[in-house]
């Protein structure tokens, strides 16, 4: 859980430190003045990136040298934990007072799930985005898939680096942790689809919509003919990887297969694809809380406008019984489903200033 939050020279923010409470937090306020900004800190926070833009620069506020964003969140064993994340031309990653060599032990202490406009695209999209949240659930659920995705991804990398320039020799001598680490991240990636189908419709049965998806299916595209094993692919795509220069087959490729009824699920209505994603997010932090006894944080940015009415108060209603931390962005304060004792603190947020509303 997040217990305080501060920024500084992030987007139209002023400089701030924020606490929060547990169970919901709403930040209201009008277009424009920054309730998005303080989600968006908090993503970069948990995920080492934005989720508005690919180019951390863009998130920094307009002649500012660079930016800072901190926290401290909860143990669930016990204590606390300060982490923290500046960009002055490089990211850089803290925790406990220690500068970090990547992101990864960071992001583990503060699992975040996002839900904003840009999310109701993961269905039409490419398979970029459904394979970062594949990779996000299995990077906080399943022991030992980080260091397995990143010594993979370092071979994967080496390899392309010696495809690109023509060393055929070279390429060939990172083929054997490629296919060590790709067999156990594709491993793992499969066996969190088989859960995640289940998780997928308890959250939607949560969140009151569980029969508008009925009959959904996941299935994992492990990125080679599933015919095959990847070492088998390997030796098929070598050639065609040495002409072109970069690996075709493999874990890169990996996707998700989303069907409602048999048709997919990127085929159907908009209101059953925002309720599937909804679901899919929700799923994912049952899981982890199943899994590892850890919960999520859920950001929910201006889902009043991106779901009807009914879909908001069940996904508000089912949240609030789930006892996670929740922090909601919208124009008003009345937000459907949230009400009387389950309302939670109120935060004011107007021309990048936050102010707290006293307890009645």
């Amino acid at each position: 859980m997040l217990e305080s939050l501060w920024w500084q020279g992030v987007r139209n923010l002023e400089e701030q430190a924020l606490t929060l409470g547990p169970g919901i937090n709403r930040l209201v306020g009008p277009n424009g003045a920054g309730k998005t900004s303080i989600l968006e800190a908090v993503h970069i926070l948990a995920a080492g990136r934005s989720f508005r833009t690919q180019q951390l620069r863009r998130v920094g506020r307009s002649g500012a040298e660079g930016l800072w964003i901190g926290a401290v969140v909860k143990d669930p064993a016990g204590g606390s934990h300060r982490l923290g994340i500046s960009w002055d031309g490089t990211r850089r990653s803290r925790l406990d007072g220690r500068w970090m060599e990547g992101h990864a032990a960071v992001a583990e202490w503060l699992p975040a799930r996002t839900l904003h406009a840009g999310s109701f695209e993961l269905l039409t999209g490419g398979p970029e985005e459904r394979r970062r949240l594949l990779d996000w659930g299995c990077f906080h659920a399943i022991p030992g898939y980080r260091g397995q995705w990143q010594r993979w991804k370092r071979a994967h990398d080496q390899r392309n680096a010696a495809l690109r320039v023509g060393d055929r020799a070279g390429a060939r001598e990172f083929e054997r942790p490629w296919l060590e680490f790709g067999e156990a991240i594709s491993d793992a990636r499969r066996r969190y689809v088989e859960s995640w189908q289940a998780a997928t419709m308890e959250a939607a049965r949560q969140f009151g919509f569980g029969e508008r998806l009925a009959d959904l299916n996941l299935n994992p595209r492990m990125g080679w003919d599933r015919e095959r094993s990847l070492s088998e692919a390997l030796e098929r795509s070598r050639e065609g990887d040495e002409e072109r220069g970069f690996a075709q087959a493999g874990p890169q490729r990996a996707d998700i297969d989303l069907r409602l009824s048999g048709r997919l699920a990127a085929e159907a209505s908009r209101g059953e694809q925002k309720r599937l994603v909804t679901a899919l997010v929700g799923g994912q932090a049952w899981m982890l809380e199943a899994e590892t006894g850890r919960a999520p944080v859920m950001l929910l940015d201006d889902v009043v406008s991106e779901l009807d009415r009914e879909a908001v108060e069940g996904l508000m209603s089912g949240l609030c019984a789930s006892g996670w931390q929740i922090l909601v962005t919208a124009v008003g304060d009345d937000i459907p489903g949230l009400a009387g004792d389950t309302a939670g603190q109120l935060f004011h947020v107007k021309h990048g200033r936050v102010t707290p509303e006293p307890p009645a």
